[in-house]
């Protein structure tokens, strides 16, 4: 994707020009004698162009780059311009998740923050569970591609020279099933996944925790998780102190984080969904009669920020829940999702959909602090940079409210050089999107990943592909994806095309292998058997191999065993499928056990299980 190169002439102040000689390649300029560039730091966000002399207006330093983006932009096409942006938020910041499987490297993560920048981002959260090395603790992060604190420290130090604030993104009580599935930490475990409240011990590496992340990153402030502890006090502690109100075990525990952050002289912020759960009366987060009662509110930590996290489209939630956290006194963090961790790629119709929705409730309801997260699962197949589509649309909706299609297409290809379209459609992995069909749940959506994992044979979601056949949709995006090229982003879309490719064979089988089997077509079957099911298993050898390599580009190598083990399974099953179904057209068999089975409905889900019977350890 050619672009048209400036020479831009800087005079600016000297802790600019590490991100101005970093942005060079990024965006498509050259220092020289052309435009010159000066730097006004003040109340403004925004630039100026006119008679080959320009200005960037920025409040912070990192605005200043998101402004040299808007320059070069707007250089390529015009010689004179004035451009003033919206600043209502005061931060727009992203979560990075590093501890789904896949731990980005050290030169991954700083490769996005050239990309946060130039979009405008002011603050960076790596989430990490386990995965940071911690001196005293050798089974934490074990074998997990754990960080240490030299390369925490070299991400910052990148971020530092853009003016984003790297935030440790922590999990202090729940969340923590990796590290308490070893024995080291038996102490400080109360259920699979929560720690143990009222242990000295518990606190004792709590303190550990901090202290590390507080040693690595410029930032005063941290994120200390505190969600999802959906069973907390129902195990060891059960055992030791009776029962106690979860809320009354809740505000104990956080008395003694606060202690902690406080110690080390950090502004903790967390996931506010605990409180919410316990006022519901069903655990519950986002009931709209939901009232948290004054002694819960009470109770929450005056040095504690809530962040506010809600990845749908449900009417109307976001202003509501808003109104709930403001009237709580507390300052008011908003986080939304990317749907990248439902599949091989975002959906980006979904995401888009939410995020415009909670964005405007934020403006109406004085939310200043807008955040979105790149959560993975624990295949963490959703390559990092597959993101940038979803990026690129948060911050410039926090920029501009009424932001333009065609201006997210400029923006987006202008700051990323890659192709919108190409971006847009990775989505269509999910669904046809067409507009025909109405999603009663939001579950039905996403078919990408439940279709690309489920068994040849067991076809668990087969009935969704009787309903409504997708492999003429796949052959479709796989010929479009075939034909995208801008040389930055390349490997991305050639592993897009493997994908769709791979599904339109793996459709095709699964809308016709039922069928023809109850005809007793065995013409058919040979034709399967011997031709679509060899073809199957080349296409998965061929995802496989584009994704290892990928993968080896942007991750630490270990969590890639388990991608290995689960492609590997996929192209053994393809061999078993076809001796099965040689040895009924040969009438070694009678029948075949799978098939004989009538299909029944089963819902999608992102979070299932690979055969979603057999195999229950097993989660894709």
């Amino acid at each position: 994707m050619s672009r048209k190169i400036l020479k831009l002439n800087f005079n600016v102040d000297g802790e600019l020009a590490v991100g101005i000689k970093r942005l060079r390649d990024v965006l498509g300029y050259e220092l020289g004698e052309g435009i010159n560039v000066r730097a006004e730091k003040g109340d403004r966000i925004g630039i100026s162009l006119k008679d080959g002399n320009a200005v960037i207006y920025y409040t912070k330093k990192h605005l200043f780059f998101r402004e040299l983006g808007v320059l070069v932009e707007n250089a390529r096409r015009s010689d004179a311009f004035e451009i003033t942006e919206d600043g209502f938020f005061d931060v727009v910041s992203t979560m990075i998740d590093t501890s789904r499987n896949g731990v980005p490297t050290v030169a991954a993560i700083n490769k996005m923050m050239d990309y946060l920048a130039v979009m405008g981002y002011g603050m960076a959260m790596l989430y990490t569970e386990d995965t940071i090395k911690l001196e005293n603790r050798k089974y934490f992060g074990y074998m997990r591609g754990r960080y240490s604190v030299d390369e925490l420290k070299a991400v910052d130090d990148y971020a530092y020279e853009y003016g984003i604030e790297v935030i440790p993104c922590l999990e202090l009580y729940g969340h923590m099933g990796k590290y308490l599935f070893w024995p080291e930490a038996a102490a400080i475990k109360d259920t699979s996944e929560v720690l143990l409240a009222r242990e000295e011990k518990t606190f004792e590496f709590v303190d550990e925790l901090v202290s590390t992340v507080a040693s690595c990153f410029r930032s005063k402030r941290i994120h200390i998780g505190m969600d999802e502890a959906w069973d907390m006090g129902r195990g060891n502690f059960l055992t030791k102190h009776g029962y106690v109100p979860p809320f009354e075990i809740f505000t104990e525990y956080m008395e003694r984080i606060i202690q902690i952050t406080n110690k080390y002289g950090l502004t903790p912020m967390m996931w506010s969904d605990m409180y919410f759960r316990i006022s519901s009366g069903n655990n519950g987060y986002y009931g709209k009669d939901t009232v948290i009662p004054k002694e819960v509110a009470d109770k929450i930590p005056e040095e504690v920020e809530l962040v506010f996290w809600h990845y749908g489209e449900a009417e109307g939630c976001d202003d509501y829940m808003m109104k709930k956290h403001n009237e709580l006194g507390r300052k008011v963090i908003y986080a939304g999702g990317l749907w990248g961790w439902i599949g091989h790629f975002p959906e980006n119709n979904y995401a888009v959909k939410s995020m415009k929705a909670s964005l405007e409730a934020c403006r109406e309801n004085n939310v200043r602090e807008a955040m979105i997260t790149i959560w993975t699962n624990d295949n963490n197949e959703c390559e990092l940079f597959t993101n940038l589509f979803g990026l690129s649309y948060f911050a410039e909706k926090c920029f501009d409210n009424n932001v333009s299609e065609e201006k997210l297409r400029a923006r987006f290809e202008a700051t990323t050089g890659g192709i919108y379209d190409a971006f847009y459609e990775m989505s269509f992995y999910h669904n046809k999107f067409d507009g025909s069909k109405e999603y009663r749940r939001y579950s039905e959506r996403f078919l990408g990943k439940p279709l690309f994992w489920q068994d040849i044979m067991e076809g668990l979601y087969d009935t969704h592909l009787f309903e409504t056949p997708m492999s003429g949709h796949y052959a479709s995006c796989a010929s479009k994806m075939k034909e995208y090229k801008d040389g930055r982003w390349d490997y991305l879309y050639d592993f897009a095309y493997k994908v769709f490719d791979y599904l339109t064979v793996k459709t095709l089988i699964a809308e016709n292998l039922v069928p023809y089997y109850k005809k007793k077509n065995e013409e058919a079957l040979e034709e399967i058997a011997g031709h679509l099911l060899p073809m199957l298993k080349e296409k998965t050898i061929a995802v496989h191999e584009a994704h290892k390599a990928m993968w080896m580009q942007s991750y630490k190598v270990t969590g890639w065993a388990n991608m290995d083990v689960r492609y590997g399974g996929m192209a053994a099953r393809c061999d078993t499928a076809k001796m099965i179904l040689e040895r009924y057209i040969n009438h070694e068999d009678e029948v075949i056990e799978e098939l004989e089975e009538e299909r029944l409905y089963k819902a999608l889900s992102g979070f299932v299980q690979y055969s979603g019977i057999s195999s229950p350890n097993i989660k894709i």
